[in-house]
């Protein structure tokens, strides 16, 4: 393949070196070809071509490096066209044109308009700048090139790969600073958490996460990433953190204790109550006095009472309880509820939710359903949508396992597989990995983690429920559905795949779509303001819609 000479092509080496011509892209197969390329955009300037030909041919003597140099270049010119480079007897570069239109002249434009500013300068402009310089820097530079044979040019494949990291994480500090500084705290924290990654011995990096971590109101995750940068720190250097992270740290506790009234501190556990749904006793709690109800349908596993230990979703329950009148249940086989291996379609757990609804005396209510949860919802809405107010789902899927027309599910085997593999870790930690990856190695998610499989379920149970749940379709009840809903799934999610969230979203008429940056599949991991305002002001417009 080539690129006509009329055609303008762009030359990417963020990533694999390629050209690119509108929707056609050609990656030179040769590694000579790719390397020549990134030289000449790195330098944007005539370069020599006896420096050249021994940089790509260190072995070959003069004679036959600058032989093969011509040949090389012959071949490039009919693959980018005769325009783009521009050759003589003694240099070769990139055409001015071509030079200026290559990604990495666009990065360092962005840098130089964003980069070299006050800490206090918001311009949304620059601002705008750095973080398209951020995404386009975390490419590897000529991404997959290697010449081992070639010492000097590997050497400088190298260099330019750290510049680029370098490049990166100045980037990303300088808008956590600015954006610190501008009282956007929530946009901050999503760049800190880029730093952290790059660079988790950045100490510095690690306080700005803390801090950023307490001011959107989550003191609870800023105290867990400080234990996890003093676990890497000691791990890794063998040190302690520095004293202006432990004033940070100290901080923030006190203002945590501060902010929990007497009342938080000794309230008594949420009463369990029991209703039954046929011949099974569900489990059920109710808390807030909202003007809403808010019924809450989990994934394949929870405990109601194992929900409020530390480590799980009660900051975030209680959350929603200082709105809504929240409704939480244990679905049939897990947690509180009858233990039981008979299987439950989604026709069944519908009819128990309904039996929760009734119980817990609510008319009507808005249900936000996470997981495993949202077919559930999908059905009741369905089936009842004179009792439903609005669907909230939080990364579902619409069919348990992959068909050719469905491909973001784990296929029956794969699903197999994996179910296998949970239970024989039943009681561990199991699976975290997938459903918080970023918190898999902090002790207390572990521990809340494998008791939740402990007092959730038994395996055999487990078995039961998970092997139905792999049977659920309700891909034909999506466009069915005729209640106002809201859709949410993070980019990174590994449990349940995005493209399964966006799938429910488009299918459903009129289904508001809320993508959110992030891995983890528990909702009330990360960044969760995003989350409880979208809820918010989902239910406000139903408020609205009927005041209306």
């Amino acid at each position: 393949m080539s690129i006509e000479p009329s055609a303008h092509p762009a030359l990417r080496v963020l990533g694999p070196v390629r050209i690119e011509q509108g929707s056609v892209t050609f990656e030179p197969g040769a590694r000579r070809e790719q390397a020549l390329l990134a030289l000449l955009a790195t330098e944007a300037r005539p370069m020599s071509r006896a420096r050249l030909a021994a940089m790509l041919w260190p072995d070959a003597d003069d004679v036959d490096a600058r032989g093969r140099m011509r040949r090389l270049l012959h071949e490039m010119s009919n693959h980018v066209g005769h325009d783009t480079l521009v050759a003589d007897r003694q240099t070769v570069a990139l055409a001015d044109d071509a030079c200026a239109a290559t990604d990495l002249a666009s990065l360092r434009r962005l840098l130089a308009q964003g980069l070299y500013r006050s800490t206090v300068d918001a311009n949304e402009e620059s601002l705008a700048a750095l973080e398209h310089a951020v995404r386009l820097a975390a490419a590897e530079f000529a991404e997959g090139l290697v010449l081992d044979e070639c010492d000097e040019l590997s050497a400088w494949l190298e260099r330019q790969r750290e510049s680029l990291h370098q490049a990166r994480a100045q980037a990303l500090a300088q808008l956590v600073a600015r954006l610190e500084g501008a009282q956007q705290p929530e946009r901050a924290l999503q760049h800190a958490q880029e730093l952290v990654a790059v660079d988790p011995l950045n100490e510095a990096a690690q306080r700005w996460l803390i801090r950023l971590y307490a001011a959107v109101g989550q003191p609870r995750m800023a105290l867990q990433q400080f234990e996890r940068c003093r676990q890497a720190l000691h791990d890794e250097l063998g040190v302690e953190p520095e004293a202006a992270t432990l004033k940070i740290v100290d901080e923030v506790r006190a203002r945590a204790a501060i902010a929990t009234t007497p009342a938080d501190a000794t309230s008594a556990p949420v009463a369990v109550r029991f209703t039954r749904s046929g011949d099974v006793h569900l489990a059920y709690q109710v808390l807030g006095t909202g003007p809403l109800d808010v019924l809450l349908i989990s994934g394949f596993i929870s405990h109601l009472e194992q929900a409020w230990e530390p480590g799980g979703p009660a900051a975030f329950l209680r959350e929603l309880a200082l709105d809504f009148r929240l409704i939480l249940y244990d679905r049939r086989g897990v947690g509180l509820s009858d233990r039981t291996v008979d299987p439950a379609d989604t026709s069944v757990s519908s009819a128990d939710a309904l039996a929760v609804l009734d119980a817990a005396g609510s008319r009507r209510a808005l249900v936000f359903a996470v997981s495993e949860g949202g077919p559930i919802a999908i059905r009741l809405a369905v089936e009842h949508p004179e009792r439903v107010a609005g669907l909230a789902l939080w990364a579902t899927l619409a069919r348990g396992t992959a068909t050719q027309d469905y491909p973001w599910a784990l296929t029956a085997e794969r699903y197999e597989r994996w179910l296998d593999a949970l239970v024989a870790q039943w009681g561990r930690p199991a699976a975290i990995d997938t459903f918080a990856p970023e918190q898999a190695s902090d002790p207390l998610m572990q521990r809340w983690w494998a008791r939740m499989l402990r007092l959730g379920s038994s395996p055999r149970c487990m078995h039961a429920v998970l092997r139905t749940l792999a049977l659920s379709d309700v891909r034909a009840l999506l466009p069915q559905v005729r209640v106002p809903t809201l859709v949410m799934h993070r980019t990174g999610d590994r449990a349940v795949r995005v493209g399964a969230g966006r799938h429910v979203a488009t299918t459903i008429p009129g289904a508001q779509w809320l993508e959110l940056p992030g891995t983890a599949h528990w909702w009330w991991l990360g960044e969760t303001a995003p989350i409880l305002e979208a809820i918010k002001g989902f239910a406000q417009r139903l408020a609205n819609d009927d005041d209306g």
